[in-house]
């Protein structure tokens, strides 16, 4: 399977790289046969850290997902 992993305004390094793979091969292995090819896109806005994926398959269907996170500074003085 071929993976595209990128970032916008974020670094991703070997480890973030290694880890989606592997964790889309298990997604794979348990739920779909035979992709063909996997995107992968984080990004940062602002406080908020984006992850969009989507696969498609040698089926013609084409899987998507996209997860936010936001992050708060909840400094007290």
């Amino acid at each position: 399977m071929f993976y595209q992993i990128t970032g916008k305004k974020i670094h991703t390094g070997e480890a973030l790289n290694n880890h989606v793979k592997s964790s889309l091969d298990s997604v794979v292995t348990k739920y779909a046969q035979r992709p063909i090819d996997a995107t992968v896109i984080f990004s940062k806005n602002a406080d908020q850290y984006v992850c969009e994926a989507m696969m498609h398959l040698s089926t013609g269907l084409t899987a998507q997902s996209k997860t936010c996170l936001l992050y708060t500074s909840d400094a007290a003085d």
